[in-house]
């Protein structure tokens, strides 16, 4: 396996990947049709976004295909600066191989390295064990459980809050 950047592939590449991710996940929070309509939309979304000192977003490969993707999303706000989100997805064939350790892993060292983030936060599902099990294994620690806090359909589901310090 190893990892490419943003840069590496053209837009459209990077909205199947991210597409395919959305439609075969239940644990997403958001419609990605609905997010972005178009492929360019989603291109003019995340080339702004990593003008933003501290973003990234890195695309993991298995065979030269893509397996997942992750994105660390620095806060605008000015006081909040030294924090970021991190999203990550998996394509679902290559869900439960390690591929997320190996992402995470190398989102944090980056981080380390820039210097800009201090501290990543990320939202995951109470139901969606793979992923609190992934992100305890690299380091994060859970802040807060957010009840009610995602509603799909008639259902509610907690949502967890964790974090994860970054080491300069």
């Amino acid at each position: 396996m190893n990892i490419k950047s943003f840069h590496d592939f053209h837009p459209d590449e990077l909205y199947a990947i991210f597409r395919h991710v959305y439609l075969t996940s239940s644990f997403m929070s958001d419609d990605f049709d609905r997010k972005f309509s178009s492929s360019v939309q989603f291109k003019n979304h995340y080339q702004k976004l990593l003008e933003r000192p501290g973003s990234f977003l890195l695309i993991a490969m298995v065979e030269e295909k893509p397996a997942g993707y992750l994105v660390l999303e620095p806060n605008s706000a000015q006081n909040l600066k030294h924090t970021a989100w991190l999203n990550m997805g998996i394509i679902d064939r290559f869900r439960g191989q390690g591929i997320g350790v190996k992402l995470v892993e190398q989102a944090y060292n980056r981080a380390a390295s820039e210097g800009i983030i201090e501290i990543i936060y990320l939202m995951v599902r109470s139901d969606n064990f793979a992923a609190l099990q992934l992100y305890k294994k690299t380091g994060f620690e859970m802040l807060a459980r957010l009840e009610k806090d995602t509603k799909i359909g008639d259902e509610y589901y907690d949502g967890i809050l964790m974090r994860k310090f970054i080491q300069h």
